[in-house]
């Protein structure tokens, strides 16, 4: 097969930017207007090439597509084994590196994994992310071997996520509280001295009927926290509110649920008081008379 390819004088004036590159638009049309020649004197046919080019452009959108459908499906799947593969991830990473000392760890589902900056507001302390997907609580203490006794952590962060009320769950304050607990009661089954930071389920603009039941899970995780001496109870709400109660939309991403860059540092700053007060309570506890 015998191609015949005739190239044109570029333009004296191309679009370009200030860095002087031509501009994405100005490449496309170009490598259009190279194709059409090959289309035009080659065995393919314009109509061919064109359709070859619509569906290189949607390759993107189908990737994106999959992606979007397999978190669905494992959001569907209510079983812990839905999260598999993220565990192994996690575990293959930290093999491949050494383990920080006396860490701490935050474990939960989306909302861990989009939270960003964690790490830098809380150095020097070590700091590992350990979100699944839209896990539960309970999927959490399924893999509470890998997720948190293998690091040894100082402390442990749980941040529990919409799907506790939708998706993957439908569960009551009462069945909140009692999966926690249950966490909890396991770590402390394997004679770990560690804290946990427990912060209340977080209230979103898109689902105002949830409000009564984080509200009674608010108060019951409370009045729980107080008895236990290894627990500390975190209520990030009161911070994300407007006056009226209700959610600001100003802390939230456009979807109503997750929370923005804006919300995630009064997540951060709320928690990291919290250490320091505790850190200073365990010096003063800790010198010498």
């Amino acid at each position: 097969m015998r191609f015949n390819i005739r190239f044109t004088k570029k333009a004296a004036n191309p679009v370009t930017s200030e860095a002087g590159t031509a501009l994405p638009a100005q490449c496309f049309c170009d490598t259009l207007q190279c194709i059409s020649i090959i289309g035009a004197r080659s065995m393919y046919s314009w109509n061919t090439i064109r359709t070859v080019c619509a569906v290189l452009l949607l390759i993107p959108v189908i990737h994106l597509v999959y992606l979007v459908s397999r978190d669905t499906l494992a959001a569907m799947d209510t079983s812990p084994q839905a999260w598999a593969k993220e565990v192994s991830e996690f575990t293959a990473f930290d093999q491949s590196r050494s383990l920080p000392v006396d860490p701490i760890v935050v474990v939960g589902g989306r909302g861990v994994k989009l939270w960003r900056g964690l790490e830098d507001l809380l150095a020097p302390r070590e700091v590992l992310m350990r979100g699944l997907g839209d896990a539960t609580i309970n999927d959490i203490t399924h893999y509470h071997s890998q997720l948190i006794s293998f690091y040894r952590p100082s402390a442990v962060v749980v941040l529990p996520g919409n799907s506790e009320f939708h998706l993957r769950d439908n569960k009551s304050a009462e069945e909140l509280v009692a999966a926690i607990r249950e966490l909890v009661e396991l770590d402390q089954g394997l004679q770990a001295e560690r804290q946990f930071y427990v912060f209340a389920p977080i209230r979103t603009p898109l689902y105002p009927s949830d409000y009564p039941k984080i509200e009674e899970t608010t108060r019951l995780l409370e009045r729980w926290a107080g008895s236990e001496p290894g627990v500390t109870f975190l209520d990030a709400n009161p911070l994300l509110s407007l006056r009226s109660g209700a959610p600001n939309p100003d802390f939230y991403r456009g979807d109503g649920v997750n929370l923005n860059e804006h919300g995630y540092l009064r997540l951060s700053l709320i928690l990291e008081r919290q250490l320091k007060q505790d850190e200073a309570l365990s010096n003063m506890q800790d010198a010498p008379l």
